[in-house]
């Protein structure tokens, strides 16, 4: 009887911990969302799509702005903007600046990215637009050129609006336009403090002092949303980018990005197939002057496996062989199939990489010979 037991509850103990383990992660986040920065895979999300006020995750497109007009030479790092009665004025968090003075750009961005300035956010909507509001409409105008769908701005700062909001998706796609758009201006995302006018502030941005893969974005917070963060960490090759909104405190949100971010790091990674304009196959020509061609993609071959399936994938090559003289470069000729990845199958043009005209009647004839006799041909 006594060996029954123990062999029931070691039966018990083992059914409960392969339960555990078997159990999908989740978050006391209202909204979340978990995307592979490389290859766009969606490797978590709760209530992604719904609309949400972002407070100062706002300020990410404000960034954005003001950066194109850097990179676009409208601005410079060394221009200077007013300060006017309304920025001085704006409450919630602040660079403290003065009115009627003018401050440097570069000055401005650390305000915004470390001190989260609501007050050098208008002086930014201001200098670059003439008013905060037509800022605005140049928030919405951009915000549909880089695919953004379910957001909208009624002003720079992500005051609360109940027409200002934006989608976790939205929040996503952003911040990752900002890593590959911006990356001579990504660094200053973890500085962790900034003095202005003699005011030393630290970056609001907690897993910064708390989770050594992280190197940015945004924080957030009103009534209205709770804490937020917008953030990206990165693990040997793999980032991820890491939205949350909904959470009742500082602690829970430092407490649940890092749980997030661990969990993903540790069940997926990605698979770096083929390079850009790496040749994937030589394929057979049908009477041209070369025998072979070369078949390339015009994109790396980079998807999202779960770790445990990483032996799981199949990659093949569809297309009608052999191919038929002539051969156009960068013309498509097959397609790469690729199953059994996180985001299922996935499918991939692929190009050749020169021009091969057809061959002269001689050629035509021992090629057509060979490839009868022995199912191809050499040069």
């Amino acid at each position: 009887m006594k060996f029954f037991l123990i062999k029931f509850y070691c039966l018990l103990l083992f059914l409960l911990i392969s339960n555990a383990y078997a159990l999908p992660i989740t978050t006391s986040a209202k909204y979340a969302l978990i995307v592979d920065y490389e290859t766009g895979n969606v490797l978590y999300e709760k209530e992604s799509n719904k609309r949400i006020s972002p407070a100062s995750m706002s300020k990410l497109m404000t960034l954005y702005i003001l950066f194109e007009a850097i990179q676009d030479g409208s601005v410079n790092l060394d221009s200077e903007f007013l300060v006017s009665t309304k920025a001085w004025k704006k409450g919630g968090s602040r660079m403290f600046l003065e009115p009627e003075s003018k401050v440097k750009v570069i000055d401005l961005i650390r305000g915004i990215i470390i001190q989260s300035g609501n007050d050098a956010c208008i002086v930014v909507a201001e200098g670059l637009s003439g008013s905060e509001e037509l800022f605005a409409e140049m928030m919405n105008i951009k915000a549909r050129e880089i695919g953004l769908i379910s957001s909208n701005y009624t002003n720079s700062t992500g005051w609360p609006d109940d027409n200002h909001y934006m989608s976790l998706i939205d929040l996503a796609t952003l911040s990752k336009r900002i890593i590959y758009d911006f990356p001579e201006f990504f660094y200053l995302f973890k500085e962790k403090e900034y003095t202005f006018n003699d005011i030393s502030q630290n970056n609001r941005n907690p897993l910064l002092y708390s989770y050594k893969h992280s190197d940015g974005l945004k924080t957030g917070y009103t009534e209205e949303s709770g804490y937020a963060l917008s953030s990206t960490a990165k693990k040997g090759n793999n980032r991820l980018i890491l939205i949350l909104s909904g959470m009742k405190s500082m602690k829970e949100r430092r407490k649940e990005a890092i749980k997030l971010f661990e969990w993903a790091f540790r069940e997926y990674t990605n698979i770096n197939l083929f390079t850009e304009e790496e040749s994937i196959l030589e394929a057979d020509v049908w009477l041209g002057k070369k025998a072979l061609v070369n078949l390339y993609s015009k994109e790396s071959i980079v998807f999202t496996v779960k770790r445990k399936n990483i032996k799981d994938f199949k990659a093949k090559v569809i297309y009608d062989s052999p191919i038929s003289a002539p051969i156009y470069k960068d013309t498509e000729y097959a397609k790469l199939i690729i199953s059994n990845t996180s985001k299922g199958n996935l499918v991939y043009p692929l190009f050749a990489k020169e021009k091969i005209e057809k061959a002269g009647i001689f050629k035509k004839m021992s090629s057509a010979i060979s490839y009868l006799i022995f199912g191809g041909y050499a040069e």
